[in-house]
């Protein structure tokens, strides 16, 4: 430790030196402010172990400049020693940053070498380089555009990943034009990795056409296409189209209509996968007799591609909202809606919503929350005819009677299907019958507690089940889940904190979790944390430790210690330990 604190003496004596060196007063001056550090990272695994050394000085230049423009340049001479390589890892540029900026545009330059390590004590040396520049002109297009290269090298594989990208945008009175390029490739241990790249196109915008209504539109052209590391090719395009517009000719009446239409084409190096088509569109109406009661009714429908069909569903809501504090403290809510979807192929399904909520103050220090809902579907099968070999009406079956041995036909009145045991005529036989209608409930409940005990004491609980049931129970629990946090103040420099979680699913995995922390602030700036936190799942405890300690030995002097572990007396525990001295000029 002691002959590489020597060897990063001399840097660090010549940037103190540099500063000695600069006037600390006067109009057209090189400001320069940093700091030098050193620091030594140890971790421990159960089969292997690291140990980084790191130290360098932090220059923060700022050059004089015009009024309308602004410079800085970020340097860090850093010196970077570990176990798997003998010699000093020298980076004569450990980071270096500049930054232009003016009244149209930013220039930032950014060349960084570094080396971290892991709790797991896996140590991995990276390479950043990146340009990147913002030209932001008066009514003229706006334009953004970076390029980076990042190296990564973790146990002998190198990994590199180069990217670029380039956007502009142009606002021409209430429209705004958009578009972008972006590219990627990553490779791995000197391997062909995955490319990939995007180009959008867009334009939109928002008007008032009339006293209190606004029309808004927006379209976006979409492109995708990427290139596995087998040379598989894969391309997505999209378009969609979204407009909307809002009036509201009363305080207590407004209108609100969305459509919106998405069309996405997927294809591959060997065949065309296919497209899906999204479309979408309502009207809704809301009427608010009262501050606190809100009525609403919406008309719509959707089409969306189902089992290789484009299904066309018609949907209807009608929906009303209650709030009002019905006394000192007390705030109820209440809520209701139905909705009907129905199509052609599937029939008509109905929802069922119900709501209330309840906000009470029972003392000036302690808050309750209730919710509970109710809901009630009813989802009737959906079967798409093009998976069988024909159907249709009972009558229409004998149509088909000299048909071979497996071949199925579906009857569209009674959901039957039926296969040809033989070619003789009449051998049919029913392997399947589909229920139309299903009837469901789900039932969800909560309660959230907010106390304060004291003036330095917080307590919040909150606890929620839900349910689900071919009937109505209201007294039903299903999953549940458990939420507790206290807090306690104990003086201005001391506080504590506990935290707990459980998850009690009615069938599967219960699993717990349990926090504390504490801080502490000492005299003259030295602080200390401390944090335990342990789970348990599937029949095994996991704990984990850890703590920081930060002193201030004199004026812009710090020294920091920071530990922590995971699995906590098991034979795969883990432990990083971290100091850090640096110095502040």
């Amino acid at each position: 430790m002691r002959a590489k604190g020597f060897s990063i003496l001399l840097p660090i004596v010549m940037a103190q030196a540099l500063v000695l060196a600069t006037p600390e007063r006067g109009e057209a001056i090189t400001r320069v402010n940093g700091n030098y550090f050193f620091e030594d990272t140890i971790a421990k695994g159960p089969e292997d172990s690291s140990n980084l050394f790191q130290g360098g000085v932090n220059l923060d230049i700022r050059p004089p400049t015009k009024k309308k423009l602004q410079a800085r340049l970020s340097v860090r001479l850093n010196y970077t020693k570990s176990e798997e390589d003998s010699l000093l890892n020298v980076s004569p540029v450990g980071n270096l940053g500049i930054d232009l900026s003016g009244e149209a545009y930013t220039l930032n330059l950014q060349h960084s070498r570094f080396a971290t390590v892991s709790s797991a004590a896996q140590l991995t040396e990276t390479t950043l380089s990146r340009v990147a520049l913002s030209l932001s002109p008066k009514d003229l297009p706006r334009i953004s555009t970076s390029i980076s290269r990042t190296e990564s090298a973790t146990g002998g594989t190198v990994t590199t990943s180069d990217s670029a990208s380039f956007f502009g945008d142009y606002r021409y009175k209430w429209m705004n034009f958009r578009g972008g390029y972006s590219t990627d490739e990553r490779t791995s241990g000197g391997q062909a990795g995955q490319k990939s790249s995007s180009v959008l196109l867009g334009l939109g915008g928002s008007r008032e056409i009339l006293p209190k209504t606004t029309l808004t539109g927006d379209f976006d052209y979409s492109r995708f296409s990427s290139e596995s590391a087998t040379g598989l090719e894969t391309s997505t395009v999209g378009n969609a189209f979204r407009l909307s517009a809002d009036t509201r000719p009363f305080a207590w009446l407004g209108f609100a209509g969305n459509f919106s239409r998405t069309v996405t084409d997927f294809d591959t190096q060997t065949a065309t996968v296919g497209r899906t088509t999204q479309q979408f569109s309502e009207v809704t109406a809301n009427l608010d007799p009262y501050p606190f009661l809100r009525l609403s009714g919406t008309l719509g429908n959707r089409r969306f591609n189902d089992a290789e069909t484009l299904r066309s569903v018609d949907f209807t809501t009608v929906a009303a909202n209650f709030n009002r504090r019905v006394r000192e403290g007390v705030l109820l809510g209440v809520s209701g809606s139905r909705s009907q979807e129905s199509d052609p192929d599937q029939g008509e399904n109905v929802t069922d919503n119900f709501g209330a909520n309840a906000t009470m103050d029972l003392t000036p220090r302690v808050a309750v929350r209730l919710n509970a809902s109710v809901n009630r579907s009813e989802v009737r099968s959906f079967v798409s005819t093009k998976g069988f070999d024909a159907s249709g009406t009972p009558a229409d079956r004998v149509l088909f009677e000299d048909r071979p041995a497996g071949f199925t036909f579906f009857d569209v009145v009674n959901n039957d299907l039926y296969t040809k045991n033989s070619a003789a005529i009449g051998d049919w036989v029913l392997t399947a019958h589909i229920v139309p209608v299903m009837e469901k409930y789900s039932i969800n409940k909560s309660m959230q507690v907010n106390a304060t005990p004291t003036d330095k004491t917080n307590l919040a609980f909150v606890y929620s089940s839900n349910a689900s049931s071919e009937r109505l129970d209201i007294g039903s629990i299903g999953n549940q889940s458990l939420n507790a946090s206290l807090t306690y103040l104990a003086n201005r420099r001391t506080s504590y904190g506990l935290s707990g979680t459980a998850s009690l699913p009615e069938s599967g995995i219960k699993a717990a979790s349990a926090t504390g922390t504490m801080a502490y602030r000492f005299r003259r700036g030295h602080q200390m944390s401390l944090n335990y936190g342990a789970r348990q799942a599937v029949g095994r405890l996991e704990q984990t430790f850890s703590g920081t300690l930060g002193l201030v030995l004199r004026k812009r002097v710090n020294l920091e210690f920071i530990y922590s572990a995971t699995q906590l007396f098991r034979e795969e525990q883990t432990d990083f330990f971290r100091v850090r001295f640096s110095k502040s000029f």
